[in-house]
């Protein structure tokens, strides 16, 4: 059997009702967001059942992953990024790829309950004394979160970087994983563009219009977009073409005495 992922909800022993499952709801959210981005589809490759439900004193629920038909058992792969991307996020403000817009926002609601409730910790359960595995989403998380989402400044310019996801659920969203910051970048569009910035999905773009900042100087969003293109990569010149363009590059010794030489 898989792992079992579990939730300390808050640190009291008696939280609402609806925070208990606001923070239950949150907790499986994360870990299905983030097994269907490593699956690359919507559905996932995993199927969850409660396996632990239990207060002492603090309420826990468990998850347990089950491998659906004929897909790859990724268990693994999703408890490295939840915890690795919640120790990066509480560190030093960043994640990864692996933990997408969906995913980052149950964080974001599980972090705005801990005025109320407290942190909560989510582990693998190992029946150990200590758990080794484990994370917290306390104010911390939600400070970063604060610095991370709110613009401190803006500038008209240009990002470049690759469009990685579309939301059109609440809103017509594009993100752009901004080459430099690594991070993603938030750009609206109108639904008319819909089909054009489908199919520049998975493509390098720039995209220009006016930048707004966080406190960090790392771009978050674009408004008031003038256009978004195609990055044109600058092609890798073949052998051929590389063969003369350092004349008498070995000094008149052959190759092998060249190489000879170096050692």
């Amino acid at each position: 059997m898989a792992e079992t992922f579990c939730m300390r909800i808050g640190e009291y022993d008696r939280p609402d009702v609806e925070d208990f499952f606001t923070g239950f709801q949150s907790f499986l959210g994360l870990l299905k967001d983030i097994d269907a981005a490593i699956a690359e589809k919507k559905s996932g490759n995993l199927h969850w059942r409660v396996t632990t439900l239990k207060k002492e004193p603090m309420p826990i629920v468990g998850v347990t992953p089950y491998v659906l038909r004929k897909a790859e058992d990724i268990s693994h792969r999703v408890e490295k990024a939840v915890f690795g991307n919640l120790a990066s996020l509480n560190e030093r403000g960043e994640w990864s790829r692996s933990l997408p817009d969906a995913a980052l926002g149950r964080v974001e609601k599980i972090a705005k309950m801990t005025p109320k409730i407290g942190s909560s910790v989510i582990y693998i359960d190992t029946h150990a004394p200590v758990q080794t595995q484990s994370a917290s989403i306390s104010r911390q998380t939600l400070t970063q979160l604060e610095i991370i989402r709110e613009p401190k400044s803006s500038a008209y310019g240009t990002i470049y970087g690759e469009l990685g996801s579309i939301c059109i659920r609440n809103a017509n969203e594009y993100r752009v994983w901004e080459e430099e910051s690594g991070r993603p970048v938030v750009c609206g569009f109108k639904v008319q563009e819909e089909q054009v910035i489908k199919d520049l999905l998975r493509s390098q773009v720039e995209v220009a219009g006016t930048i707004q900042y966080n406190s960090n100087g790392a771009p978050i969003s674009v408004r008031n977009i003038e256009n978004i293109t195609r990055r044109d990569q600058e092609a890798v010149p073949t052998i051929e073409e590389m063969v003369g363009l350092v004349p008498n590059f070995t000094g008149g010794l052959s190759l092998k005495e060249f190489l000879e030489d170096m050692d």
